[in-house]
């Protein structure tokens, strides 16, 4: 890895003082130890050490600039009901009208990426980041208005990882899948550079993105590779 990009991993004393000197950057992204998100805790100690995070965000002088906050998980409890769950949106950028309501929107992890590629005009990384709903507040205040949801919707299970790189099932192993550097993401950008030259020569190989928004799980819904073609 880039050197100096590990510089800009920082510890979150560092981002209270940042925040003290009103010195944020304009994208953080803060990830708990294993305490402090609940795995080697409880739901209860992980929803204290949110709770105290995120009212320090909430105080009126906190940031200048509008700002999101999201708070979310990467998995639910159990793994015997498809795995659902609960993003919350905060902050200054969520208009009065929307606070303390619910959106129906069908949105995955991937939909922050899509979310930050739309608002900040950037480049995709020709995966599942193609095709995933921005925040429909988001989108709406721009006009981008392609909300949809994928016509696999209802047949997921999230519960259930699909074959990949990282499966502890070594007859489930698979290499990492090429990008598809024919997409436009959500930030009508092409792929992003990096990411074309370090898959250079693969450009024609089968790949499982295709940008349609489809969701993918172990059981009925396996990934389909598929010569790339443009969204």
């Amino acid at each position: 890895m880039n050197g100096s990009k590990l510089l800009n991993l920082l510890s979150l004393a560092d981002f209270k003082r940042a925040l003290e000197k009103r010195e944020v950057p304009q994208f953080v992204f803060i990830t708990p130890n294993m305490m402090n998100d609940g795995h080697n805790t409880t739901l209860d100690y992980a929803s204290k050490w949110s709770r105290e995070l995120v009212e320090l965000l909430l105080l009126d002088n906190a940031f200048d600039e509008r700002t999101l906050i999201m708070l979310t998980f990467d998995e639910s409890e159990s793994y015997s009901e498809p795995n659902h769950i609960v993003t919350l949106l905060m902050g200054s950028a969520v208009p009065q009208k929307l606070k303390n309501t619910k959106d129906t929107t069908f949105y995955t992890h991937y939909s922050m990426l899509s979310t930050i590629e739309h608002n900040w005009e950037l480049p995709n990384l020709g995966r599942y980041d193609v095709g995933a709903n921005v925040f429909r507040f988001v989108g709406e205040a721009t006009g981008w208005g392609r909300f949809k949801d994928p016509t696999n919707a209802d047949t997921v299970n999230n519960s259930v990882s699909y074959p990949g790189f990282l499966s502890e099932d070594a007859s489930k192993r698979l290499p990492i899948p090429v990008p598809n550097m024919n997409l436009v993401g959500a930030g009508g950008l092409s792929v992003l550079d990096s990411v074309t030259q370090q898959w250079k020569g693969t450009e024609d190989k089968h790949t499982p993105y295709d940008g349609s928004g489809r969701v993918q799980d172990g059981e009925n819904n396996l990934p389909v590779y598929k010569p790339p073609v443009a969204n």
